[in-house]
């Protein structure tokens, strides 16, 4: 950690206003530079900060739950086969955003906030803050929390994961009691938001749905997890789309600029997996395959193949460690070939239909890209979808399985809901949806097919495969919480089949696996490994298996 802590205080201004050396500060105050910036200038960069650490760590989460794969040489990608980076801070930009990014200038808000009464300020801050303490420890497991930017410390001390959790407990009714106050006082933020817009009422929301997570992560705790506080967790947070929690990209230079675009060329590498084409090409929920039950938000989120005679339309997806095995056909083919039928079933990149290349790498084109892979497409972080499918399962949990069907629905509903909206108002960000919005004919269609199952037939199976596609694309983290409370491949009493229906591990596992999965990412290396190493051996992270230690929150 020493290094993130003199990093901050060297080289950004934000952190050097907290230092006490005043009488420092006076001497080399400099005019032309604010010592004591404002929250209303701080604040949006904290905001646009938010989508680094998940969109960064997105090349290798994306590959533990099969969002997306490597595009060829399968058999030697790391992360395919639950791997990481001896040496290397690859994985590592949650911790950094956490620790560095945002840590030290949320407190300065915080601070700032309650001194000068902009209680807005402050409990949006404790907000953001709550949240990447929760995105991390989910992360990582045991990270340091209590000592977090305790100054004069050489070596910080890791908590358990029931210890941040506590936390990030308390941050958020923290947070609250200061949005409270907020509604009784002029609302500061305004323009500065650049998400709610200073809406308070929807950071309570945000910070409800944190509270949401924070318990519903603890199923597999019998005594622990309480199912009636989720719900009203998930009651308390968003009831709409219009309360998910966004980050617009400006879209005008390359840090501004949304990193899954086709401007900063990122995810060139990755094509989506053949798991997410099956469940939604009727294959595995609907367990048919045919075209009555494909769902239509496939053509809105992926994309397909110039041949399209295998079945659905050309939406074709490759496993983990195999790759796609037509990737290295690129020549030029007579017509009819062998080699020219199987190139066309290559798996196009993530920016659009039957192409194999970026089509704007380096050059700003707003109509390049689809769903979410735009220069100036949002970056969702928590949504009402999201929250509706946490609280289907916690209904399902309790036995309220009419309860349970009527989030699962909402759920479904507010996933169309999200395609569909338009995002103009956010910072002119780009729809989500390809050229139309879906229509209702076609939702209408999907929710009475064999995929969407009624009060008396839903399992936990339904609920949690219908989670994975609404949070396909940026939902990585939940998603690999889920997959982790459920280990991969546990199995649904109901249906005697896995939770997760034909996701299958990778078939050879990294070097350092032990012939185990993925549990965790080792804290990151430059910060911990070169700084804070007598405090990971504590933690047994310096064993090259650390990653597939399981956390807390996913044991009985």
């Amino acid at each position: 950690m020493k290094n993130i802590f003199i990093k901050t205080m060297l080289l950004s201004l934000l952190v050097l206003s907290m230092v006490s050396c005043k009488k420092y500060l006076n001497i080399n105050s400099d005019p032309d530079t604010t010592q004591n910036p404002s929250n209303s200038s701080v604040f949006p960069a904290m905001l646009s900060a938010i989508p680094r650490g998940v969109q960064y760590d997105a090349r290798y989460m994306s590959k533990y739950v099969q969002n997306l794969l490597a595009s060829a040489n399968g058999n030697a990608d790391t992360w395919d086969r639950h791997g990481f980076l001896l040496n290397s801070d690859a994985s590592g930009d949650i911790w950094r955003q956490t620790y560095f990014g945002l840590g030290a200038n949320l407190n300065y808000i915080i601070k700032n906030g309650i001194d000068k009464e902009q209680y807005d300020y402050a409990g949006a801050a404790l907000v953001l803050k709550a949240l990447m303490f929760q995105m991390t420890t989910d992360y990582h497991g045991e990270i340091i929390f209590t000592e977090a930017f305790k100054e004069g410390t050489y070596y910080f001390k890791y908590d358990s994961q029931q210890v941040v959790y506590q936390g990030v407990d308390s941050l958020c009714r923290l947070a609250d009691q200061y949005l409270q106050n907020a509604q009784t006082k002029t609302v500061t933020m305004g323009n500065s938001d650049i998400s709610f817009n200073g809406n308070i009422t929807k950071w309570r929301k945000l910070n409800y749905s944190i509270l949401a997570k924070n318990f519903h992560r603890l199923t597999n705790k019998t005594g622990l997890y309480k199912a009636d506080s989720v719900i009203k967790y998930c009651d308390l947070a968003m009831a709409s789309v219009d309360d998910d929690f966004v980050i617009p990209f400006d879209a005008s230079k390359n840090d501004d600029a949304n990193f899954y675009g086709t401007y900063r060329n990122n995810y060139g590498t990755f094509l989506q997996s053949n798991f997410i084409v099956k469940l939604l090409d009727g294959t595995t929920i609907a367990n048919t395959g045919l075209p009555a039950d494909r769902d239509p938000r496939m053509a809105q989120m992926l994309t397909c193949s110039q041949d399209t005679t295998n079945g659905n339309g050309g939406y074709r997806g490759v496993d983990p460690g195999n790759g796609d095995p037509f990737s290295a056909l690129t020549g030029v083919y007579a017509v009819n070939s062998a080699n020219w039928v199987n190139a066309r079933k290559r798996v196009p990149v993530i920016w659009g239909d039957s192409i194999y290349a970026n089509p704007s790498s380096a050059v700003f084109t707003l109509s390049a890209g689809k769903y979410l892979f735009r220069d100036k497409a949002v970056m969702p972080v928590i949504t009402y979808a999201e929250m509706q499918f946490i609280k289907a399962e916690a209904a399902y949990r309790m036995g309220q399985k009419s309860l349970a069907h009527a989030a699962y629905l909402n759920g479904i509903n507010a996933h169309f809901d999200f395609i569909n909206k338009s995002y103009s108002a956010y910072r002119g960000n780009a729809s989500l949806f390809t050229i139309a919005p879906i229509s209702a004919t076609n939702r209408s269609k999907y929710l009475a097919s064999n995929n969407v199952k009624s009060a008396t037939t839903i399992t936990i199976t339904d609920i949690m495969l219908q989670k994975y596609i609404a949070l396909w694309g940026y939902g990585f983290l939940e998603t690999w919480v889920d997959m982790r409370r459920f280990h991969y491949t546990d199995i649904d009493s109901e249906t005697g089949n896995q939770v997760y229906k034909n996701f299958s591990l990778p078939s050879s596992y990294y070097v350092y696996n032990n012939n185990k999965p993925v549990y965790r990412v080792r804290p990151r290396y430059n910060s911990e490994y070169v700084w804070n190493l007598e405090q990971l051996k504590t933690l047994g992270a310096t064993n090259l298996d650390y990653h597939t230690y399981e956390c807390w929150f996913s044991k009985p």
